[in-house]
């Protein structure tokens, strides 16, 4: 394994807001130590760590830079964990990618990612000076209870609030991360869950981005799968919410990467329809525009619907209940 080199990077498109149209994108994803909390059910990303030095992760930036399109683009640089963590990236390491960052003519926009505990004033201001940031978190959702019980974030809604003010007060923006179907929540309840915390952030999102649940390995939530216990959300499910975040907000780019979708790990539907479905969200992300969701249709819709319809009396009494027990 090379040090020197991102575990990944590569070319897409942005939806851009002020400019109203797509730009071009450079996606890196850099190794470093890793995620320190490493107890979120359904996350392996840790896994991609590794006893890196700061000046491997300089290299590695230089190296991905490399591949800057000669044209306005967004650079979305993450990590395994969060880049404003300084047990990750040191601070050293961090004046030094925006000294980088600098020299980039063509950049118009860093997104980057972070748990809302490592955010704090001088960080943010220092990243911004250099280009306009946006600063994303993994929320999740707003929902404390399935947050803390069966995500296992380690944060609270009001964690979040206050990291997300910080960033607005140093003229920053924040893109959230909402979970579609976290572990433990059936398919009605993770529409009704994903739709209202959106109504909940945005507020203080610039960007909703929904994450569809996916099986990653060596995960708390491969577990339950192999075990029958969590199917991935629908497809449909995809949808619905994206469609009914966005006909509310049309001032908020709403995003959403369909990983793994088609596969039994990912986000499926019936197989026959999973492709047309995932390629008009994908549309959708760099378009922003809801008509590209309208007119797709398959048999397993009525299947979907259905069990939507019946989860609500499977399930919902019995979460109530233990929701309640906690309280």
């Amino acid at each position: 394994m090379r040090y020197d080199v991102p575990v990944a990077s590569w070319l897409d498109y942005e939806y851009s807001m002020e400019e109203q149209k797509p730009i071009r994108s450079l996606t890196v994803i850099l190794r470093t130590p890793g995620c320190h909390w490493r107890r979120c059910r359904m996350c392996g990303y840790w896994h991609e760590s590794a006893p890196v030095t700061q000046a491997d992760i300089i290299a590695q930036l230089s190296y991905a830079l490399k591949s800057s399109p000669n044209e306005d683009f967004v650079l979305k640089l993450y990590t395994s964990g969060s880049l404003l963590d300084e047990r990750e990236i040191a601070a050293t390491t961090r004046r030094r990618m925006v000294q980088m960052l600098l020299q980039q003519k063509k950049l118009k926009r860093l997104i980057i990612e972070t748990r809302p505990e490592y955010v704090s004033a001088e960080k943010i201001a220092e990243l911004a000076a250099a280009v306009h940031l946006e600063v994303a978190i993994g929320l999740e959702t707003a929902d404390d209870f399935i947050r803390l019980e069966y995500i296992d974030k380690g944060f609270s809604f009001s964690d979040y609030r206050a990291a997300a003010g910080i960033i607005a007060d140093c003229g920053a923006t924040v893109k959230t991360y909402l979970l579609l179907k976290p572990p433990f929540v059936d398919e009605r309840r993770a529409i009704e869950d994903a739709i209202k915390s959106a109504d909940l952030v945005a507020p203080y999102s610039s960007t909703i981005s929904l994450n569809l649940c996916n099986v990653q390995r060596h995960t708390q939530l491969e577990y339950l799968w192999r075990r029958g216990y969590y199917r991935p959300p629908w497809l449909w499910s995809a949808i619905e919410v994206i469609r009914a975040i966005k006909s509310e907000r049309r001032g908020t780019v709403v995003m959403s990467d369909p990983v793994g979708a088609g596969h039994s790990r990912g986000p499926h539907n019936c197989g026959s329809c999973d492709t047309t479905v995932k390629e008009a969200i994908k549309r959708f992300n760099i378009t922003q525009d809801l008509h590209i969701l309208e007119g797709i249709n398959c048999d397993c819709r009525e299947i979907w619907a259905a069990q939507v319809r019946f989860d609500k009396l499977l399930f919902g009494s019995i979460v109530d209940h233990v929701q309640a027990g906690r309280a």
